[in-house]
């Protein structure tokens, strides 16, 4: 068996109507936080987490919120994506990616135990809990030139140097992508890393849109959505570049992936006419 991740997700309804008005996963993280500081943790804000947090759901649909248009020094509420309302007795989901086996049991313990989860703006009443071991995807052969449509779910941001990167660039996805899967899959990604400039490239146009993130108490950071198509061309570090890709489904790329920034969709694009 290869590399585990470890998902947990729990079903919630608060027990009066409230709005998320700053990024979903940021309250999402919260409640994790809540729940397993019954258990004994903590943890600081730049120490690495054992954990990932999706957006929350609400009624089953990604609540994508807290956005902005405009500059950080005179932001615009996004017309349709600042805030979420939520009814009294409306379902939350919110799943977590666990690194380890027994951190993930700490948290299904701890809610089980003590089902409602006392918030600010409301009291979240557990009513299902579900827990689920993901493999990660393992090296494996392939061909000689593969290509894929990587959609970007939620705000993401890649950076250089300590400078915001804010476009599908496939080099820093890829970057991420690797350091992510040989972080959690316990292998060393980095020839494939310094191998990169002459293995992945965009083809066609990516297609980003900026935004500004309140990630909580009014802290704007800026992100992109959008999508690229990458081609990965073939290398011995093939198997591995592939197997990285894939994993970023559960693994995201970025920035702020403990708080669900960085969530993407792999797929492989419909079949192109080659030129005559």
């Amino acid at each position: 068996m290869g590399a585990c991740l470890y998902t947990v997700t729990a079903e919630m309804v608060p027990d009066k109507p409230f709005a998320i008005t700053a990024w979903s996963g940021s309250f999402a993280l919260k409640v994790l936080y809540d729940v397993l500081r019954r258990r004994g943790f903590s943890f600081g804000r730049r120490e690495a987490k054992p954990f990932i947090a999706e957006p929350v759901r609400v009624d089953g649909e990604v609540a994508i919120t807290g956005v902005y248009l405009g500059s950080v020094q005179k932001p615009v509420p996004h017309p349709s994506l600042c805030w979420r309302e939520v009814a009294a007795g409306e379902p939350l989901s919110f799943t977590y990616h666990f690194a380890g086996a027994d951190i993930a049991r700490q948290f299904v313990e701890a809610i089980a135990e003590e089902p409602v989860v006392e918030e600010p703006a409301c009291k979240l009443a557990l009513t299902t809990l579900s827990a689920a071991q993901r493999e990660l995807p393992e090296p494996s052969p392939s061909g000689r030139l593969e290509v894929f449509r990587v959609r970007f779910l939620t705000p993401t941001s890649f950076m250089f140097y300590g400078r915001d990167v804010l476009y599908p660039s496939p080099v820093r996805l890829m970057i991420s992508a690797l350091k992510n899967y040989g972080a959690a899959a316990g292998v060393d990604t980095k020839r494939a890393v310094e191998g990169l400039a002459k293995t992945v490239e965009a083809v066609g146009a990516p297609r980003a849109k900026r935004v500004l993130v309140d990630i909580g108490e009014g802290r704007l950071v800026p992100a992109f959505t959008g999508e690229v198509t990458l081609a990965i061309h073939a290398s011995e570090d093939m198997p591995i570049l592939l197997a990285a890709l894939k994993a970023a489904e559960l693994l995201g790329v970025g920035v702020s992936r403990t708080l669900g920034f960085g969530r993407v969709r792999v797929e492989k694009p419909e079949e192109q006419p080659g030129r005559s």
